[in-house]
């Protein structure tokens, strides 16, 4: 590519110089991004003069040099002339400015809303899930009690107690351990004293509360006559 050896004016600015080169050389700006990658609106932000829309000075000096080194003028006298220029531009300023403080109400964004119902209906689930298992640990176990029926009389001195426990669980009968059957049934035989006799059938699995029935069993009076000879 031939170029034109131009004089310059040292009033103009840097972006009338970089315009005449660029036009000496018979480019537009189209083809000169396209040759240097840069964003056509970076290119035409130096050639105006509008430096606010230019990226950090650092990232704008980078590109300087591409688009100088590409239209074959001299780089350190463009970037000079840019340091001067630039040295009170409002791009400049506008880093060095506070950032002003955000209100909290910018960022309850409908996104963050969602996230926090979200995360709060997971916690609650855990919550209640952990809830029900310790409510299951502690409640009592299931306990039937098929026989005998509560208030009954009987003349037997033995009577057969049966009924079925919560798998897993332990059954005592007035204090003392009763074996389960695979399907949580049990029976055992309890001595009877005359007259009134409370059985106690408890049923308790680990850290539970005990699961109590009671049957109240009536033993008849020994009515044996005796005659007189």
């Amino acid at each position: 590519m031939a170029f034109v050896i131009r004089k310059f004016d040292y009033s103009e600015s840097l972006g009338e110089k970089l315009k005449a080169i660029r036009k000496s050389a018979g480019l537009t700006l189209s083809e000169l991004s396209a040759t240097t990658k840069i964003r056509k609106a970076f290119l035409q932000a130096f050639e105006t003069g509008n430096y606010a829309k230019l990226p950090d000075p650092i990232y704008a000096r980078n590109f300087l040099r591409v688009y100088v080194r590409a239209l074959g003028g001299d780089v350190e006298y463009f970037l000079q002339q840019f340091e001067t220029e630039c040295g009170t531009c409002d791009f400049t300023k506008n880093i060095r400015l506070p950032r002003a403080r955000a209100r909290a109400l910018q960022f309850l964004v409908a996104s963050r809303f969602i996230k926090i119902f979200a995360l709060s209906f997971v916690g609650l689930a855990i919550v209640a899930y952990l809830g029900m298992q310790v409510r299951s640990i502690l409640s009592p176990p299931d306990l039937l009690v098929f026989s005998p029926m509560d208030g009954i009389k009987t003349d037997e001195a033995l009577i057969i107690v049966t009924g079925q426990a919560q798998e897993g669980a332990r059954v005592q009968v007035n204090g003392m351990d009763v074996l389960l059957e695979q399907d949580g049934t049990f029976e055992v035989d309890v001595a009877l004293e005359r007259g009134l006799n409370v059985i106690a059938i408890e049923s308790t699995k680990r850290y539970s509360k005990p699961a109590t029935e009671y049957r109240r069993v009536v033993l008849g009076e020994d009515r044996t006559v005796s005659f007189n000879q």
